[in-house]
Formats: C-alpha cells, structure tokens, sequence
C-alpha cells in the first residue's frame, strides 16, 4: 500500500514555486559532475570551451536566485534548508572547478563539495514529495549477476 501525503495549500504552492529551484540546481549538479569527468579523463583546460560549463553556471545562477524568492511554510523548513545547503556547496564546487580549470596555485578539489551537495538534494528529496532524484549509491552494471 503506498501512503500519499496531502499538504496543506500553501505548503503546496511552496513546493510548485521551489519546483524550478530544485530542478535548476539537480542540472547543475549533473552537468558539473561531468564537467569533472571531462577534466580527469582530457586532463586539459578545453573542457572550458565545452557549453557544459556554460550550461552548469547558469544553472546555477538561476537555481540560487529561485531559491531567493522562496518563502517556506513550516512544513516545508526542513527541504527549504536542505535545498539552501546544496545551492550553497554548487557554489563552492563551481568555484573550485573554476579555480582548477584556471590552473590557479592551490585549487582545491571540487569533487567534495560536489557530493556535499548531491547528499544534500538527495535529503531535500525525502522532505517533500516530487521532489525525486535518482540514487545509483548501491547500482551495479548489468553483468555483475552473470559474473558470479
């Protein structure tokens, strides 16, 4: 039997406003994880030239303000404070990604705050319903039950 949860009016109307927010800063999240990918497996600074770090930042610019604009209701505290946390490590994690891209002295890894913030959209999923992300944390390819 699977339970819905009915939210009261203005919880729900959050939830619509806080919609893009959230979809905004999931983009971000994924097109800098493979913004990463790019780097480690090309080693250059060209992955710059590619529209995906263009594509992550503006992601991210428009997430953060989105979330701006939000006004939580009780309800919706906990996922809005999930949803402030994971914008504010994008941040950092684009900035390091920026940093390192730049070849700047010191660049610190952006992977860390990168997952900080996936753990973060991730807990802000279980707050709200419709709020969805999928989680390969425990996912294996397709011939691991043949291998055994």
């Amino acid at each position: 039997m699977r339970v819905v949860e009915v939210l009261d009016e203005t919880t729900a109307s959050y939830s619509l406003s806080a919609q893009p927010c959230f979809e905004n800063l999931h983009g971000a999240a994924n097109r800098m994880a493979g913004l990463l990918v790019l780097l480690a497996v090309t080693k250059s600074r060209h992955v710059l030239d590619i529209g995906v770090h263009q594509a992550a930042t503006t992601l991210l610019r428009t997430g953060i303000e989105e979330f701006r604009g939000l006004s939580p209701t009780p309800r919706s505290r906990h996922f809005h404070r999930h949803l402030g946390k994971a914008g504010g490590f994008l941040a950092i994690a684009m900035k390091d990604i920026d940093a390192t891209l730049s070849g700047a002295v010191g660049a610190r890894d952006p992977l860390p705050p990168l997952r900080t913030a996936w753990e973060e959209l991730r807990s802000a999923s279980k707050c709200l319903p419709g709020f969805e992300v999928v989680d390969f944390e425990h996912s294996c390819c397709a011939l691991h039950q043949t291998a055994n």
